[in-house]
């Protein structure tokens, strides 16, 4: 397993990415990188989300460097992404502790004016379908701005806050207040 991580770790740093944040996995440079014997297009959301959250925290790593270390959670070979309970870990890896939330009255209470947060959620049926994993950041009372919301989206967009929360959520990853 070693070896084929130093090996797309090798490949991905060999592929130049834009600047700033990152949308629509499966546009532009970012869909060729390799993530286990899968592709950041078909498997990368968790790790573009954890990207996005540390750029968005003012902490940047090397997108390279964040898919390397999370290939390390990466589950059925990196086919179906990475282990959701472990973006805790990988976060706090890279210097941002959060608290995982599950509830959506307290998800919506944690959410902080322009702090990044990390929202896990199913796709279509619990448990019957896949999940996905985006970067948020709540930039008023009622409105977030959704990160890599959609595979095929080149930017964020913008979503009622009550309606995301909607979603079949299934954790949020929001940074704790000390760091605030």
């Amino acid at each position: 397993m070693k070896r084929l991580s130093k090996k797309n770790y090798e490949h991905n740093k060999q592929i130049s990415l834009p600047e700033g944040l990152l949308n629509g996995q499966s546009l532009g440079a970012v869909s060729g990188m390799k993530y286990g014997r899968s592709t950041v297009s078909y498997s990368g959301c968790e790790c573009i989300a954890v990207y996005n959250a540390l750029l968005l925290h003012g902490t940047p790593v090397p997108f390279p460097d964040v898919v390397r270390y999370m290939e390390r959670f990466r589950v059925l070979f990196g086919f179906w992404g990475t282990n959701f309970l472990a973006l805790g870990w990988c976060l706090r890896h890279f210097g941002l502790r959060t608290k995982r939330y599950r509830f959506r009255r307290r998800i919506a209470a944690a959410l902080v004016l322009y702090q990044p947060a990390l929202m896990v959620y199913w796709t279509k049926h619990r448990f019957a379908s896949s999940v996905h994993t985006v970067c948020v950041r709540l930039t008023d009372a009622e409105t977030l701005e959704v990160f890599n919301a959609y595979n095929n989206c080149t930017g964020s967009i913008r979503e009622a806050l009550v309606n995301f929360l909607r979603k079949r959520l299934i954790f949020a990853y929001i940074p704790k207040a000390e760091q605030q």
